[in-house]
């Protein structure tokens, strides 16, 4: 799958792409296991892929202080979809085409500093083929794990 950066820009923009969005409590996604509450996402994209569009799907995590979104995102470039703003800096020719990859973003403030992970799955074309489905399972489960860890040690330091 390709695209014209200006197209993709547009695009997204305009908000013209598939979105998806599936909620679930910390509990929910506990109990059902990360394999089976991302699935849901993941056919979402691979719809979306198929379809030639560009998507995004979103597993909105309630259960913490603040909510955990985990994101797959068709883009260009390793920023997610509310950066679009920036996307034209990283091309000279807006009219260059250029491969779609899957992109998945984790939006936490206890995952990191910056509160944000964003990596490069694989090309679209890829994961409409059921690849790259592992990586994400990994990369959620270690996001899932360095938030519950940042928590537990933001608790055990005392309020000043």
């Amino acid at each position: 799958m390709e695209i014209k950066v200006s197209d993709f820009i547009t695009t997204v923009t305009e908000e013209k792409f598939n979105r998806d969005t599936i909620l679930a409590t910390l509990a929910q996604v506990e109990d059902l296991g990360i394999a089976d509450s991302l699935a849901p996402i993941m056919e979402k994209m691979m719809d979306a892929i198929k379809q030639g569009q560009l998507g995004q799907a979103e597993l909105s995590i309630e259960g913490s202080d603040e909510p955990i979104y985990i994101r797959l995102e068709t883009g260009i470039i390793n920023l997610p979809f509310e950066n679009i703003n920036r996307v034209a800096n990283f091309f000279d020719e807006p009219e260059a085409v250029v491969p779609v990859n899957v992109y998945l973003v984790v939006v936490s403030p206890d995952l990191n500093v910056s509160g944000l992970h964003i990596m490069q799955i694989c090309p679209a074309s890829d994961f409409a083929k059921g690849q790259g489905q592992d990586a994400v399972m990994v990369a959620v489960a270690e996001s899932l794990k360095q938030i519950q860890e940042n928590k537990a040690q933001k608790e055990k330091v005392p309020a000043e």
